[in-house]
């Protein structure tokens, strides 16, 4: 394996130094990854597991069975981003589409926060309550819940420490004394399988009389889910969002449809989710309510899809100007000497402190941690980590402490609460528990190639290893031995330039928001051969397809 020293002082890692084409790429990226020839048939069939597998799941599929013959009311308690949003939107679907009655809440982001809370619990009081993406760690709610004889089903996928009391089941796969290898999967996954066992013990009961709800039609959202959670798109994952994307493009979710009539771009993929649809469904929980996507993913009339994703269109662009303000302060608050980033505003809104974490952990490569205060002066802080730092242990550590008040998440994402005061505790507290060897990023690059060797059928060829994203990056290139003929900045934010090789070969590339960072210099200024370092993607431009190059990093050229 060669290695590669970029401009930037990240370190390419070239796994193969083998001639790459359209007739070997497959093999070659499937064997760059460890994969097995198996990873290509992720299929619904081959990978979905008995839904009885998980711990609880038969307990929650009961209960829930009980509740519809005995038409108890049930309420769906989710939450507030795109999981929590298509966690409760299957349900709501799914008990349509069977002729029962459902209510759903979903909690104000900046006046309830995450979770249960026991408003909620005491309003549904007569109701089978379930909660969709949350209450694993709702534990005093769950007692109030229990004390009052208030069943709750909790279907979750976040991290636990230990099982709470009060609930009729707990549907977690990271539940300490689960042994179903499942951990990959979003809440939305979860509540795919409970739904297609409550599907299965109706059939069995008899209770379908005519038609059989199509549960593949569910799968758009799990779709969402899937890639907006950012969990392993792998194994049953990839089966989803495979068999998702082909629901989403059949444009059988009015909402949905709606939506995508708002870009300029015909394709829809993985990247959709991940850059279109879900900033656009996150922007309501973020600075209104997150009640605007579950109406907008259910809604049968046309004009209110259209008024709907109007809605949440505008709000992301609101989301998208106030993200970039609290990027620029939070930047200015920096201390480069520490090994972590923290920064504080008590202005900062509350719904987009998640974001800024996550633009400047990738710009600094390190941990980060934004805080704000919510109406009642509380500090809330969202995290995002890089992969050698575990977050949420972190933070459990910090609750052991008694400077964190309460909080939870994955490794590399989490949140929580803390009085204000203790932010300075909190500063000696991470600059103690944040460690790790600062190195360069590394990029594992598939191969180098050559302009000369760039087509829409080589690309075509990669995208055959889609949908890509957590687990299954998409293909890294590196293009060897081209100039910068042209260069335009777009935006104030993004860099857009012209390649081209000896041999009159050109291929344009786009750098995105890398204004202020070393690749600016290097985009705008360079008459030197250079190494750009890229993923492939095709650009669509009245009717026209072509290859187009997302630049990610540059280094010098040998020659």
């Amino acid at each position: 394996m060669d290695s590669i020293k970029s401009l930037l002082g990240n370190i390419w890692n070239v796994k193969t130094q083998k001639k790459v084409d359209q007739n070997n790429v497959i093999d070659i990226l499937l064997k760059n990854r460890g994969y097995s020839q198996d990873f290509m048939n992720s299929t619904m069939r081959n990978l979905m597991p008995d839904p009885y597998s998980f711990i609880d799941m038969e307990k929650a599929v009961e209960r829930i069975y009980d509740a519809i013959v005995k038409k108890q009311p049930i309420a769906v308690l989710g939450d507030y981003d795109v999981d929590g949003i298509s966690s409760t939107c299957i349900f709501l679907k799914f008990f349509e589409d069977i002729g029962v009655d459902c209510v759903y809440t979903i909690p104000n982001r900046i006046d309830e926060g995450y979770g249960l809370n026991v408003s909620n619990i005491e309003k549904y009081k007569y109701h089978l309550i379930i909660a969709a993406d949350c209450g694993s760690s709702s534990a005093e709610e769950l007692a109030y819940a229990k004390k009052n004889n208030i069943d709750v089903i909790v279907i979750d996928h976040h991290t636990m420490n230990c099982v709470p009391e009060g609930a009729v089941a707990i549907v977690n796969p990271h539940r300490p004394d689960e042994s179903a290898d499942f951990k990959h999967l979003c809440a939305a996954g979860l509540v795919f399988m409970c739904v297609v066992g409550i599907n299965r013990l109706l059939k069995q009961k008899g209770f379908y009389k005519n038609t059989v709800p199509q549960l593949m039609d569910y799968l758009d959202l799990v779709a969402l889910a899937t890639v907006c959670d950012v969990v392993v798109l792998k194994g049953l994952n990839r089966a989803f969002v495979i068999n998702g994307l082909q629901i989403i493009r059949m444009k059988k979710n009015l909402g949905l449809r709606e939506l995508l009539a708002l870009r300029d771009k015909s394709e829809v993929n993985a990247e959709t989710i991940a850059f279109f649809i879900g900033p656009n469904l996150n922007a309501g929980g973020r600075l209104k309510t997150a009640d605007v996507g579950v109406r907008l993913l259910t809604t049968k009339n046309s004009a209110e899809a259209k008024e709907l994703a109007l809605k949440l269109s505008n709000l992301n662009k609101e989301r998208q100007e106030l993200e970039s303000l609290m990027v620029e302060e939070a930047v200015s608050m920096i201390d480069e000497k520490l090994n972590y980033i923290c920064a504080f505003n008590p202005d900062w809104h509350v719904g987009v402190i998640g974001i800024v974490a996550g633009r400047l952990k990738e710009k600094y490569n390190k941990p980060t941690i934004i805080i704000c205060c919510d109406k009642n002066g509380v500090g809330k802080a969202s995290c995002r980590s890089i992969e050698s730092v575990d977050i949420s242990k972190i933070v459990k550590k910090g609750i052991d402490a008694g400077i964190i008040s309460s909080g939870g998440g994955h490794a590399t994402a989490a949140g929580f609460s803390l009085p204000v005061e203790n932010i300075s505790s909190l500063h000696e507290f991470l600059k103690t528990e944040v460690r790790y060897d600062s190195k360069p990023k590394t990029f594992d690059v598939d191969a180098v190639i050559n302009l000369s060797d760039l087509s829409l059928d080589f690309v075509k060829k990669t995208e055959e290893l889609a949908p890509f994203g957590q687990g299954n990056p998409s293909p890294i290139f590196v293009i060897s031995n081209v100039q910068i003929i042209c260069s335009r900045i777009l935006k104030d934010q993004h860099i857009s330039v012209m390649l081209a090789d000896d041999f009159g070969n050109t291929l344009k590339g786009i750098s995105f928001r890398c204004m202020g960072t070393v690749l600016e210099d290097a985009l705008l200024n360079s008459r030197n051969k250079l190494k750009i370092l890229g993923e492939l993607c095709v650009s669509v431009w009245k009717n026209t397809r072509s290859v187009n190059f997302l630049i990610r990093d540059v280094a010098e050229s040998d020659c």
